[in-house]
């Protein structure tokens, strides 16, 4: 992507930043999820993995308004009778709620949709005894899986979907997906990934393992890649957040700007 198609700050899109970053999700998991594993339509994506985690068999709609849409992206979730969950992008209607509702999907809260101008983030460093690694296929890319899937948590077949294996790892500076790990004793314990796109650097796979939490490991697998992106030009980064990351996205500088409504079935 070209510097000139950059987002030079938040202010300079204020209109539309939150938007934009709530949309990121739906341009990340269309990069990771690709055909003919997942579907991509105009109005949604949808992916079914058949792991027994809500986020291995997902829909993200970017049309809240026509139920019908909603339902089209719902119904082979609801057949699977497996774990599901539908994400909206663009918030979601009363009627689009409704139809979930009846397919046995619960509003299950909103992930806040973040950005931060890349030069005003605080400062991150690793304590001794850690490293800061780029990450790559093979050995690497599965221990990668491994620490992403124990740290969220997730099932382990889920993480490997987002791995440098599955996605694949180009190890060029400004490859549009790269993998990064903090690094203990040569093995990772905190992980992170970056998608370079729409102008925005934005962050996804931040876990980091249970033993490890509270040293900052989490904080500078965030922001150490949009320092790698600023190096390439990229000006605003970009994430939706969990629970449990959100204090710590504000402490760095990220601020809310959008919600992502999300519906989750759970059969049983």
């Amino acid at each position: 992507m070209s510097e000139a198609t950059m987002v030079p700050s938040i202010a300079s899109i204020r209109d539309e930043i939150g938007e934009r970053a709530a949309r990121h999700l739906d341009t990340a998991f269309r990069a990771i999820m690709r055909p003919p594993a997942a579907e991509h339509q105009a109005d949604f994506m949808r992916v079914i993995t058949g792991e027994l985690h809500p986020l291995g068999n997902a829909a993200i709609v970017s049309n809240p308004n026509d139920p019908a849409v909603t339902r089209a992206a719902a119904t082979p979730l609801q057949e699977t009778g497996l774990p599901a969950a539908v994400l909206f992008t663009e918030g979601v209607s009363t009627d689009a709620t409704q139809a979930l509702e009846a397919m046995g999907f619960m509003h299950h809260g909103a992930m806040p949709a973040m950005a931060v101008d890349i030069d005003a983030m605080g400062d991150t460093a690793l304590p001794a005894g850690y490293a800061w690694a780029r990450v790559g296929t093979g050995s690497e890319g599965s221990a990668w899986a491994d620490a992403m899937a124990a740290g969220y948590p997730l099932p382990v077949g889920l993480a490997q979907l987002f791995s440098p294996d599955a996605v694949g790892a180009d190890m060029a500076p400004d490859a549009a997906i790269q993998f990064f790990a903090v690094l203990k004793d040569g093995e990772p314990v905190a992980t992170s990934m970056l998608l370079l796109a729409d102008g925005l650097a934005g962050i996804y796979c931040v876990s980091t393992l249970a033993a490890e939490r509270g040293r900052g490991l989490g904080a500078h697998a965030t922001a150490q890649p949009l320092r790698e992106a600023q190096r390439l030009g990229y000006r605003v980064g970009v994430l939706q957040s969990s629970p449990d990351g959100h204090s710590v996205y504000l402490k760095l500088g990220f601020h809310d700007l959008a919600e992502i409504p999300m519906f989750v079935r759970m059969p049983g």
